[in-house]
């Protein structure tokens, strides 16, 4: 008896997260900036210190393989960052809630405080902005996410 009341009280919790994979043998420089968040919200999806991580050759998140990312703009609305080879960045998370698109309505005062990124891979230049986000970021096993290959 004790058991039930006790997974009706934990609840499910989950997060989906965004990121940009880096798929090549070179470094990728990704910068992004972050529009303020509308009034009413109190959280941003998306962050201005990412994390990068380690692709196994499966191309799964290595999460005990972290790597320090410095932030190459003073700027705190912009990021940018040089992102190794074989390695994610994680730069946005969305808690409790399922992304379906970039104008959706959010639950928990999220807001989808994204304005622009430009990923540049050897000479080519991929510009996004928030109209063409989900262009580019595709929803595959509770991650958004684009990958430079």
């Amino acid at each position: 008896m004790f058991f039930i009341p006790v997974l009706l009280v934990s609840g499910c919790s989950w997060v989906e997260y965004f990121t940009i994979g880096n798929k090549t043998d070179a470094p990728i420089t990704v910068t992004y900036e972050l529009n303020e968040l509308e009034e009413g919200n109190i959280f941003g999806i998306f962050i201005n210190n990412p994390e990068a991580y380690q692709l196994s050759k499966l191309s799964k998140i290595q999460w005990d393989n972290k790597f320090e990312l410095e932030d190459l703009d003073d700027n705190p609305v912009i990021v940018k960052v040089i992102l190794p080879p074989k390695t994610i960045m994680i730069f946005g998370r969305l808690h409790n809630d399922t992304y379906e698109s970039n104008n959706q309505q959010f639950i928990n005062s999220r807001d989808f405080n994204f304005s622009s990124m430009v990923i540049e891979h050897q000479g080519e230049i991929i510009q996004i902005t928030k109209a063409t986000f989900d262009d580019y970021f595709l929803k595959k096993n509770g991650y958004v996410k684009f990958d430079v290959e």
